[in-house]
């Protein structure tokens, strides 16, 4: 289904409490820890993109609050943007005027941006209790010593006193907030954090007026509520985003949640629903991760939110891995709630809401859910300049008008630029992910560009990784090159560049395209590695496998993970076993996939242990003969033996870096992506688009 101008469900304004949404879409927190000039061209984008409502993290004074006595707090007017600093006390006179300063600049900087688009601005207040990370020397804080489930911090339990503070604190904070020019505020409830951990009969154990009953965890947060709302009236929205369900035996479930939901109606304009916690992991075991990979089905939170939608008066925002515009229609048109929450949706594709309602979904760049964006730093490989923005784009913008801008930026690209010299003739040799980049930005700068692919289609290693049943979900990061390159085929650009695509073609150091170019790029990604021990027979690699290539029917498999520790080596493994070949792992490090993101990784070792797939942590290979491997456990020196009747090679990769040597010393070459140094995707994506943007900034001068 398409969008259908003015009858698209997304598209329909939406009143919550005194304020008007132009439509359906609401930007829900993430953000990545950009600062703070890139983290105000990043919300302009979103806004100007479309969405009708963003919420913004802007609960630091109440993350900053300490739980020690007045006389201890030192009152250091950093505490408030420093994480290692200790603020002052919230019952000291300055708190607040110093809170207020410390904050106002930059929230003033956020409101603009996400006004001058014509989106809401709501400041979300977080304090993340338990899961308090350990960036600084104060205790985890928590209704109860529950030990936390991302950090495994034992918390100190709040007294009686300190709760009175912390209710000070958020009040303090909401009114910064609004003071800054936001439209209203979000009190963060869910994903395991403090006002969470109170609302839970698994994590609040207490037994004074703060737990012991559904009342009792309800106490602090109506306390608070009514408390905001007292402070800033009815003019400010007021919203609480819950958890929707905690996975976990006599935690909340969704018949809590909706209690839950229930009991805070009266004091909210709207409620937000969010399933999971941090990193996937809860009480040891794998649960959703509120940022749940790709393995994880599209929003999670659905069926809850229904239900809460039924018994409340108020609207219902439910988020969660929903990238599809279809979707997002489908839980607003059958009742699901009433506003859906994007943020990997809009990282992805800053013009989603845009292109939604006008009826363009197949020009939506769609979020894979790879889960990049999650990291520090940021990035994301369907979308190089998310985060980005001025780094692509450094020419200061006009004021803003408020409402959606055209969309004329190429799929999931930099913004385009304007030819102003002579065209020059670049061939790019490689169209994996960092070749199809530099092409498709320097054709837009106007140069001639002859990209040659010795597969028969771009994509490169991509092409063959979407093929997997593990990262299938992955193929719309191919299609999305694919439409990179589509309009720049043998056909200009407006600046008058274009693309000649030569796919089955070999690029040696004579082929014409090179000699005759003014500047070669190799962009030819990365080949496997050498063996590294002693073998009796040939060995299989991982791109053996995506290539079709099988060890003998039934044989027991070993793959070889060496130090590699991103996704080879398990993706190796679950196609092997997928197709029913009894797998062990063997790895030098001493965790499994220490490098996927910690929400993604339970995900994935939960399918691999579905599969039976063994692990050999901290094991380096040191032979194979005879059917027989031979291991040594790294910690003890101990060796031993493994059966195996065929061995894959899943231990990384090395550049494929040869061709700039063979080239006459007159040809200018340079080297991107993985011919330059192997790393993931994502570092692709990056680089050719910030070297094809450097072609077709020096194509400006």
């Amino acid at each position: 289904m398409t969008g259908r101008p003015g009858g698209d469900p997304l598209a329909t304004p939406l009143t919550v409490g005194r304020h008007r949404l132009r439509n359906r879409m609401v930007m829900t927190p993430h953000l990545g820890r950009l600062p703070p000039r890139r983290l105000r061209r990043y919300v302009a984008e979103r806004a100007a993109g479309g969405v009708a409502m963003i919420v913004l993290p802007a609960g630091q004074g109440v993350y900053a609050n300490p739980v020690y006595p007045l006389e201890a707090c030192p009152g250091d007017p950093d505490g408030y943007v420093d994480p290692d600093a200790v603020s002052f006390h919230v019952r000291d006179p300055r708190h607040r005027q110093v809170l207020l300063a410390a904050a106002h600049e930059h929230l003033v900087g956020l409101a603009d941006a996400a006004h001058g688009g014509g989106a809401l601005a709501v400041g979300q207040i977080h304090h993340p209790g338990a899961e308090r990370g350990w960036d600084n020397f104060q205790p985890a804080l928590a209704p109860s010593q529950v030990r936390g489930d991302d950090t495994g911090a034992v918390p100190h339990a709040l007294t009686a006193a300190e709760i009175d503070d912390l209710v000070t604190g958020y009040l303090a904070t909401a009114t910064a907030i609004v003071a800054a020019g936001f439209d209203g505020v979000e009190l963060h409830a869910g994903h395991g954090y403090l006002l969470n951990r109170f609302l839970s009969p698994h994590y609040n154990r207490r037994t004074d007026r703060y737990g012991g009953s559904p009342a009792g965890r309800l106490r602090l947060i109506r306390r608070i509520l009514r408390a905001v709302r007292a402070e800033l009236g009815d003019r400010s929205l007021l919203g609480v985003r819950l958890t929707a369900g905690e996975e976990v035996p006599g935690g909340i479930d969704a018949a809590g949640v909706t209690a839950i939901a229930t009991g805070i109606a009266d004091l909210v304009d709207y409620v937000n629903l969010s399933l999971g916690n941090h990193d996937g992991l809860r009480d040891g075991r794998p649960v959703t991760a509120y940022t749940g990979s790709w393995l994880v089905p599209p929003a999670p939170a659905a069926a809850t939110a229904r239900q809460v939608r039924a018994v409340v008066d108020v609207p219902v925002l439910v988020s969660g891995r929903i990238t599809d515009p279809a979707i997002a229609r489908g839980l607003v048109a059958d009742g699901a709630a009433d506003l859906v929450g994007l943020a990997r949706a809009l990282i992805a594709d800053p013009t989603f809401p845009q292109r939604a309602v006008s009826g363009d979904d197949a020009g939506i760049v769609r979020c894979v859910a790879c889960n990049e964006c999650v990291r520090v730093p940021f990035s994301c490989p369907a979308n190089p300049a998310a985060g980005r923005e001025a780094e692509f784009d450094p020419l200061p913008p006009d004021p803003p008008q408020p409402g959606p801008r055209p969309v004329d930026s190429p799929a999931g690209g930099p913004a385009p630029v304007h030819h102003r010299r002579a065209r020059r003739r670049i061939t790019v040799v490689g169209a994996g992910p960092a070749g199809v980049e530099v092409a498709a930005g320097a054709a837009a700068a106007g140069a001639e560009v002859t990209l040659i692919e010795a597969a028969d289609a771009v994509g490169g290693a991509l092409r063959h990784l979407v093929g997997t049943p593990l990262l299938a979900d992955w193929a719309p990061l191919l299609h999305r090159l694919e439409r990179r390159l589509a309009p720049l085929l043998d056909r200009p650009s407006p600046a008058g560049g274009r693309v000649v695509l030569r796919t089955g073609t070999t690029a040696t150091a004579d082929h014409p395209d090179l000699l005759g170019a003014d500047l070669v790029v190799l962009a030819t990604g990365a080949r496997p590695g050498p063996v590294g021990f002693p073998v009796d027979r040939p060995v299989l690699t991982t791109m053996d496998l995506l290539a079709g290539r099988r060890p003998t029917p039934g044989v027991p498999v070993l793959v070889v993970g060496g130090a590699e520790r991103h996704l080879e080596p398990l993706l190796a493994a679950d196609l092997l076993a997928g197709e029913g070949w009894p797998v062990q792992v063997c790895t030098e490090c001493v965790d499994i996939g220490p490098d996927l993101d910690q929400r993604t990784r339970p995900a994935v070792l939960r399918r691999l242990y579905g599969r039976a797939v063994g692990f050999a942590p901290a094991t380096r290979v040191h032979r194979w003969s005879g059917g027989v491997v031979e291991v040594e456990q790294l910690f003890t020196g101990h060796r031993s033996t493994l059966d195996a009747g065929a061995v894959v090679l899943a231990h990384g990769r090395t550049a494929d870096d040869g061709l700039p040597a063979a080239l006459p010393p007159n040809v200018e070459c340079q080297v991107v992506g993985d011919a330059l140094a192997p790393r993931r995707l994502t570092h692709a994506v990056l680089e050719g688009a910030r070297f094809g943007y450097a072609l077709a900034a020096a194509d400006r001068r």
